[in-house]
């Protein structure tokens, strides 16, 4: 391609260099085609649907959990006396019944609140019931009797399976342990970036300032 224009960007690792060549003579681009229509599909289907929930965990004993039940509509929200954490991984959960499956995704955070006031942060809570552990309270959607039942269902397998979820738990953390001192040993190493530009025909990048 000729070349009409040559510019440098120098950064303190690496170079950028823009190349601009002629325009093109080839046709002008058609417009896109019209976007294909839309069919509506039912994502939530009777005994299978996805169950997404929000997890904030204090001091890896009590969690507040809000959640949504696709079928009823119905937002629900609890207090659970578990690491509700500790199920992030899990992709399903089966209800009592054996038969209703519930695709389940979960986004958990931890708040120590002790490190927090060993680093002098303020700390503020919202009021916590009072629980035996495995126990929990809906404060939110406790009219759906499926909120009840979804509860039960992640308390059930959280205590069936507390030990391999402590162990899959250790093993992510120390994957990622080894990952991050991997990147830090290892940092990418900068290189020069040559872009060439070969502007179509009506373009406002055929000038230098790119003005239409």
């Amino acid at each position: 391609m000729p070349i009409e224009g040559q510019s440098q960007r120098k950064r303190d690792t690496h170079q950028i260099t823009i190349v601009r060549s002629s325009p093109s003579d080839l046709p002008d681009i058609p417009p896109p085609p019209p976007d294909k229509p839309q069919i509506e599909r039912r994502a939530n289907t009777e005994g299978r649907y996805l169950l997404s929930c929000g997890a904030t965990v204090y001091d890896g004993k009590m969690s507040q959990v809000k959640g949504y039940d696709p079928r009823s509509k119905t937002h629900w929200e609890a207090w659970c006396a578990w690491d509700m954490s500790l199920l992030s991984p899990m992709p399903e959960i089966t209800l009592a019944d054996g038969q209703t499956k519930l695709l389940f995704f979960l986004a958990a955070s931890q708040v120590d609140t002790n490190r927090l006031r060993r680093d002098g942060s303020k700390v503020v809570t919202p009021a916590m019931p009072q629980m035996e552990d495995n126990q929990f309270v809906i404060t939110q959607g406790g009219e759906n009797p499926e909120t009840a039942k979804i509860l039960s269902a992640l308390r059930d397998y959280s205590v069936k399976h507390h030990e391999r979820l402590l162990l899959i738990r250790k093993a992510r953390e120390e994957y990622q342990a080894e990952a991050d001192a991997w990147h830090a040993a290892n940092p990418p190493k900068p290189e020069n970036h040559t872009f060439w530009l070969k502007p179509h025909r009506g373009s406002r990048y055929l000038n230098e300032g790119g003005e239409r």
